[in-house]
């Protein structure tokens, strides 16, 4: 209901793109639920007009009318980012038919030209929809799934005991400021948008940093405490009351200099390796000063509604703005631009269209350097791991990057990898013998796992994620070691 709202006010004629004359009543009246108290019908025909021209729906619809098999019914969604793409990066548009007239009847034999000002809109009106999706399905996640989150929690709570215990092995064998100390021998490289897996580690390394029972190394004895290194250096606004500025993570070299064992400080750090190469939904690039920032919301609670900020109209976010928000941040989202966030830089104000996501196309065209930077630290990170696991990735073959590198790090040296996707004909483990007497669907990961690493190199668990670390619907030691080391 409420992505119909938000259609609505951006409108279904091409004709209306930038048109105040053809915003209607119900426009209107959709855009009153979503503004101001006692604005003017002016004030709310230039929010919409606002809107329309970021977000060009129609302009979308008529690209995805162009698709390859959007006729037969074998639209792919990847040929919609490659359309896009491929003509934005060259400044360049095309022909594209027509959809909705002013009268709404349909009008497929005309054409329109849409140049790159227009793809631009059609771009961001996906990214829009993009957001909008993940948002709405994770506000119903935190309604009734709940006791799922939790087991997600539990999960991250093992992988940060288990980096402890480590920890304390480890450090009789090397120096705290060594690699072979501070780096975790566990990495997560997510190809997903949302911050759903890093907030669940977010919250378990936070309550085992504060733990009366947190160990302690070194000498004199300070505790042990678990950190992320992103790849890059993304400052986050702090949660809850802290105030409205800056909260840098660690990287590698912060955590050298606080190991160091003539540093002081009152803890040594490990640090898990956690990467988004395709953006995430809580970072914005500033369209002033060009840098990035993260906004992890408002409270340090599982079911935290702010995780990540909304789309850009207040019935996806009808919470009262936080007391700490304050200056033209708080007027904005309090007049009804709830996607408002201060840049942590330069304090220039982001809205949900700055929101960095890559697309899956063939044509991408060269990130930001931020991402940039991300690529290039999961390139190294994968030509160093000895076993990759795939959770809920199939390796699709437009995915020439990943196929490549990960090509690359097998011809390096032998490479073991697990694949987990759900399989209800073959729900278990099942190692490199098993899988090649067992009948996979064409489309299944293992196939294409198979073509990258060979057939000894691969096992499979069919049961999905989290089956694959419960027992007994419980996150067990015994299951995550099950997971994580190569066993066939």
């Amino acid at each position: 209901m409420v992505l119909f709202s938000l259609i609505t006010i951006l409108g279904d004629s091409d004709a209306a793109y930038g048109g105040i004359s053809l915003v209607d009543g119900e426009q209107l009246n959709a855009m009153r639920r979503n503004w101001r108290h006692g604005a003017s019908d002016e004030d709310l025909r230039g929010r919409i007009i606002g809107l329309r021209v970021i977000y060009d729906w129609p302009a979308l619809k008529s690209v995805v009318r162009t698709c390859p098999g959007r006729s037969t019914g074998r639209f792919r969604l990847n040929d919609l980012f490659n359309l896009l793409d491929m003509h934005i990066a060259p400044e360049s548009g095309f022909r594209a038919p027509g959809g909705h007239g002013v009268s709404g009847e349909e009008k497929q034999s005309e054409e329109q030209f849409l140049d790159a000002r227009r793809l631009i809109g059609a771009k961001n009106a996906l990214l829009m929809i993009l957001i909008a999706s993940f948002y709405i399905d994770y506000q119903a996640c935190i309604a009734s799934k709940r006791e799922i989150l939790g087991k997600y929690r539990d999960f991250a709570n093992l992988l940060g005991r288990r980096m402890q215990r480590q920890g304390l092995d480890l450090a009789r064998q090397y120096r705290l400021d060594q690699p072979e100390f501070y780096h975790g021998d566990v990495g997560f490289v997510s190809l997903n948008y949302d911050p759903i897996a890093l907030w669940v580690q977010f919250l378990a390394n936070r309550e085992l940093n504060k733990s009366p029972s947190v160990p302690h190394i070194g000498s004199p004895a300070v505790p042990l405490h678990l950190f992320h290194d992103f790849g890059h250096l993304i400052p986050a606004r702090r949660i809850g009351r802290d105030g409205d500025w800056p909260w840098y993570p660690l990287n590698e070299g912060a955590t050298q200099r606080l190991n160091e064992l003539q540093t002081g400080g009152d803890c040594r750090v490990r640090l898990t390796k956690f990467l988004f190469p395709h953006g995430c939904l809580c970072w914005r690039e500033c369209p002033n000063c060009g840098k990035l920032s993260a906004y992890h919301g408002d409270e340090w609670n599982l079911d935290s509604p702010g995780l990540f900020p909304p789309p850009p109209l207040r019935a996806f976010d009808e919470r009262v703005c936080p007391d700490w928000i304050t200056d033209d941040q708080r007027h904005q989202r309090e007049e009804g631009r709830v996607d408002a966030r201060q840049c942590l830089h330069c304090s220039t104000l982001t809205y949900a269209h700055h929101t960095q996501a890559v697309m899956q196309s063939s044509f991408k065209p060269r990130p930001p350097s931020f991402i940039e930077e991300i690529q290039r630290d999961l390139r190294a990170t994968t030509m160093q791991a000895q076993h990759i696991i795939f959770m809920g990735y199939s390796l699709p073959p437009d995915d020439m990057t990943y196929r490549a590198f990960f090509s690359a790090r097998c011809q390096r040296s032998g490479t073991s990898c697990t694949v987990v996707d759900k399989d209800d004909k073959n729900p278990d483990w099942y190692g490199p013998t098993e899988l090649k007497t067992r009948s996979l669907g064409e489309s299944s990961p293992v196939k294409a796992a198979h073509d990258i690493f060979g057939e000894d190199n691969v096992r499979f668990y069919g049961g999905g994620v989290p089956n694959v670390f419960l027992d007994g619907g419980r996150a067990t030691d015994a299951k995550l070691e099950q997971l994580l080391t190569w066993s066939f």
